[in-house]
């Protein structure tokens, strides 16, 4: 039941949005007559608190095939919410830098190289170095992006 865990992340990032998670989960029970209880709380959670509350009480095993780093994929999401338009890049450099968000942690974060390549982009020069250091994070976001659409799937 990793996808709980995919759950939380995607829904921390903010790429997935009330109306996400809830159609996700409608989707779910419309095309599956047998669902863990957590499925049907998350389609009435009624915002992000809800849904964190929902799920909280799923406890999720990880090995080392499914181990992750949260602050890894969170960055991912971010930038592909900066490709996909719905981020500007002035939020995305905020965040990457704050300490107080969900990202901190994130590989290489406390490197003096990412915070010199987060700082040329603050004046808009070298995106290129932004895009080669982001685009690593894209992978495992997309990964489990797929993965949590197409949970259970082919069951039923």
């Amino acid at each position: 039941m990793i996808e709980v865990s995919y759950l939380h992340t995607i829904v921390l990032s903010g790429y997935w949005t009330e109306e996400h998670w809830q159609s996700w989960a409608d989707e779910l029970i419309l095309h599956n007559s047998e669902l863990e209880y957590w499925v049907y709380d998350v389609a009435f959670a009624k915002d992000k608190d809800e849904l964190l509350l929902a799920i909280a009480q799923v406890q999720v095993v990880f090995d080392e095939e499914t181990s992750y780093s949260e602050q890894d994929v969170i960055v991912g999401y971010y930038y592909m919410m900066y490709l996909e338009g719905r981020m500007g890049l002035e939020e995305l450099l905020y965040r990457l830098s704050d300490e107080d968000d969900d990202s901190n942690g994130y590989q290489g974060r406390g490197s003096q190289k990412t915070r010199d390549i987060i700082d040329r982009a603050k004046g808009g020069k070298n995106l290129e170095e932004l895009n080669a250091l982001l685009t690593p994070f894209v992978k495992p976001a997309k990964e489990q992006l797929y993965k949590l659409t197409h949970y259970l799937m082919n069951d039923n």
